[in-house]
């Protein structure tokens, strides 16, 4: 076949509403119909789709059938002198200017030609490059196209916000597809909470909020014999983290990226749900090695490291292959990969756990983290108070440029898309700074609860049996000594690696900036 006889469709369409119309056949049958009438074969196995799929931001070049097109070009399976036919330029792109003209020269530059259905235009890159006239059409085809989808999008998003909001101010549900432990009433006209599962999620959040991972929700919440909500009929540790995390605890609803509050009924307060986010967010930053395993084994992960050398103190085990006993112990990480010059000294965890949680247990907690000082909290709220405000501003202006875009003012549609993105960096910024505040608050005068608690968790740990509690029960204690201990500097050969081993000692870095020494005399290891 000669490829000047070779033709090839390329037909799109972005919408529901276009897949269940006429879009499709329409583009196919003319397509059929041009290349008929001027001599040429059209390829049915080259000839491409792209259903649902929108060329405003290039997903049919990232995603579609385009963009393989664009790359067998470019691979030069595609041969010259080959016709693309289209609807119109605007089937192929609807992205900014530059960006269409790019891939409009790149097609025309690998010796093809581009036939447009709908004005019967014909280009070629000899001729777009003779004939400015035919360039400036197509230049102004692509602008137009881009302006129309770039205007379509802002009145659509604002249109929907517009709806959602009233939606929420007058109470309207807009989907019976809620958060599992919210239904919708018989008349469909509110929510509700459904009593036994909220009980579930208060369960779900206390244990969350004592330093409960997810994995020992899951395995508690199996042990209490309650089944899961989810299709499956397991309870998976996405879900629990997506129920811990989501707004809908403290009714609120997540409506392109703002927050509304009062759409939902409330599980907890704002002023928890943001406390228990804090809470998770810290232990989040600290590397835990437990997670997932069928016991914590060490209460101190993340927190450990070598004091000779600063790498962390892994921890690693061995078992006896005749009887076996199993030890685990901690070693340094430097020293075990070779990353420093330390040597290979080992302290073992069931010798270090007691000394030093007897230790804490006998710190004056409430003394030494009481109060944080309230000039530090006054501060941490003032820039809260003033990252509101600039919330605020910006959710003011966005307000105007969308009003202004309503009421049909052009080139309004780059500055959306600007305040769009200053308005999210704004909300996360306010929203790490309430953690910021609660986190900081919590440490006002509360030095005695959380002595009790460490007191209180050491003494059931040596009382359980049970190994889903247990777990639980270790979790809990690492939470509880994380919010408390920094980290703890390992010496297991006294000062320096070659000290004598009697000598060994930690040095323990608290929260609030002090450190102490911790002797661990007569310990072997």
């Amino acid at each position: 076949m000669a490829t000047s006889n070779l033709a090839i469709s390329y037909a799109r369409f972005s919408s529901k509403g276009q897949a269940e119309g006429d879009s499709l056949r329409r583009q196919t049958e003319a397509s059929r119909a041009w290349a008929e009438e001027h001599g040429l074969t059209l390829d049915t196995e080259l000839s491409m789709t792209d259903l649902g799929i929108s060329a405003y931001d290039g997903s049919n070049v990232e995603r579609g059938a385009l963009g393989g097109f664009l790359r067998a070009i470019e691979a030069g399976r595609i041969p010259a002198g080959a016709t693309l036919i289209v609807e119109s330029l605007d089937r192929l792109s609807r992205d900014r200017v530059l960006e269409a003209q790019e891939q409009f020269t790149k097609i025309l530059r690998a010796g093809l030609r581009i036939v447009t259905l709908i004005d019967r235009q014909v280009y070629t890159y000899d001729g777009v490059s003779s004939n400015p006239g035919q360039l400036i059409i197509s230049l102004m085809i692509m602008f137009r196209a881009n302006e129309e989808s770039a205007t379509k999008s802002a009145r659509g998003k604002a249109a929907w916000k517009n709806k959602k909001k009233l939606a929420v101010e007058q109470g309207v549900v807009m989907t019976r597809k809620t958060p599992h432990w919210i239904t919708v009433s018989e008349d469909g006209k509110k929510f509700k909470l459904v009593p036994d599962r909220v009980k579930v999620v208060r369960k779900m959040i206390k244990w969350a909020e004592a330093g409960i991972g997810n994995a020992t929700i899951i395995r508690k919440l199996n042990a209490d014999g309650i089944a899961a909500w989810s299709a499956s009929g397991n309870w998976e540790p996405s879900y629990v983290q997506k129920a811990l995390t989501s707004p809908a605890l403290y009714g609120g609803i997540d409506l392109d990226g703002e927050i509304v509050e009062g759409y939902y009924p409330a599980v907890i307060d704002r002023e928890k749900f943001v406390y228990l986010q804090s809470l998770r967010s810290a232990r989040a930053t600290t590397k835990n090695t437990n997670r997932g395993g069928k016991a914590v084994t060490n209460l101190f992960a993340g927190l450990l490291k070598c004091g000779y050398c600063g790498h962390s103190m892994n921890v690693a085990g061995y078992k006896s292959r005749v009887t076996g006993y199993e030890r685990k112990y901690v070693a340094c990480h430097g020293a075990r990969t070779g990353a420093s010059s330390c040597k290979m000294l080992i302290w073992f965890i069931d010798e270090l756990e007691p000394k030093l949680l007897l230790w804490l247990t006998q710190l004056d907690v409430a003394k030494l983290m009481g109060a944080s000082g309230a000039s530090q909290l006054d501060a941490e709220r003032s820039q809260l108070a003033l990252l509101i405000a600039q919330k605020v501003e910006v959710e003011k202006r966005l307000k105007n440029v969308m009003e202004a875009i309503e009421e049909g003012a052009k080139g309004m549609v780059k500055r959306l898309g600007e305040l769009e993105v200053e308005l999210a960096s704004v909300e996360k910024q306010v929203a790490a700074q309430e953690r910021k505040v609660v986190a900081e608050s919590t440490k006002q005068g509360n030095g005695t609860t959380r002595q009790a608690a460490l007191i209180a968790l050491f003494k059931a740990l040596k009382k359980t049996t049970d190994p889903v509690e247990l777990r639980a029960l270790r979790e809990q204690l690492s939470a509880a000594i994380a919010g408390i201990v920094d980290l703890v500097g390992m010496y297991p050969r006294g000062p320096s690696p070659d000290s004598d081993r009697e000598d060994r000692f930690l040095k323990v870095l608290l929260k609030n900036g002090k450190t102490f020494e911790v002797e661990a005399p007569g310990i072997q290891g």
